[in-house]
């Protein structure tokens, strides 16, 4: 995940920021269109987004006290944008921008790309600050004809998926989560399996996955992981492009420490 891998097992990466709110965002989007075009994400696509809101009042149950009542859905419009070949892009809406690729290959190209985009935004609409400034990554930790995942993954995240047996596996989940200051961190393994060939999974909060995977990771059958590290800050800052590649820089190494303490030595020389 820091040096470029010659057998990375990446599949999927994602980075984030949320700035404050444009609520005149449709003004600006030729130009920021024209940008993103430009910088070679030239597909775009206009959707919006059914959003619930809740307030209170519509009824008073019995005990006294008020209800939310169900208000009217808003339509909540969301813009993507995205290179020819459908593995990266853009998605945006008036308060947020992220970045999603199935073609990772190094930290500092992933970063440059998210900060192009970043940029496109605030030059076309001077964005005062930013709020939240995240990473995700997911890993695919597919054992070769021969190997077992205890070859791939350290014990403490595995769960007991192999120890109780007739019973057949649905999946094993392990998360830890953990905070310093303004940032948190966390950490999951998945193990799965697949009875015939397909693309590797993502998690429900990421589907349907508009991107296209990488060949190497659409035909997958039998038993494997997925290591899913997220980090964030959530600290309101006067806007800075330096500053928000800084912070990225800082959480994806605490992403790279989790991932290389999930991972065992013997993973680690496989995939370098």
């Amino acid at each position: 995940m820091g040096q470029k891998m010659s057998n990375a097992p990446i599949y999927f990466a994602l980075a984030q920021v949320r700035f404050n709110a444009i609520l005149a965002l449709d003004q600006y989007l030729p130009a920021i269109q024209d940008n993103l075009r430009k910088a070679g994400f030239p597909d775009f696509e206009k959707a919006f987004l059914g959003v619930i809101n809740l307030a209170v009042g519509g009824g008073v149950p019995s005990q006294g006290s008020p209800i939310p009542a169900i208000q009217p859905m808003q339509p909540q419009a969301r813009y993507t944008f995205s290179n020819e070949a459908r593995t990266s892009g853009f998605v945006l809406d008036q308060s947020m921008m992220l970045f999603q690729t199935t073609a990772y290959d190094v930290f500092k190209a992933f970063s440059d790309d998210f900060l192009k985009g970043i940029a496109a935004v605030n030059d076309a609409a001077t964005l005062s600050y930013s709020e939240r400034i995240g990473v995700r990554c997911l890993d695919a930790i597919c054992p070769r004809d021969g190997e077992s995942l205890d070859q791939y993954l350290v014990a403490s995240v595995k769960g007991i998926y192999d120890q109780l047996a007739p019973r057949e596996l649905v999946h094993s989940w392990s998360e830890t989560r953990t905070k310093e200051g303004n940032t948190t961190l966390v950490s999951r393994t998945i193990i799965t399996r697949h009875d015939r060939e397909e693309s590797v999974a993502f998690p429900p909060e990421l589907q349907p996955m508009q991107l296209k995977v990488s060949d190497k990771f659409s035909k997958i059958k039998g038993l494997y992981g997925i290591v899913d590290t997220d980090s964030w800050l959530e600290e309101r800052e006067k806007f800075d492009l330096s500053g928000i590649e800084k912070r990225l820089d800082a959480l994806h190494k605490k992403l790279r420490r989790s991932f290389n303490l999930m991972a065992t030595s013997y993973a680690l020389k496989v995939w370098k």
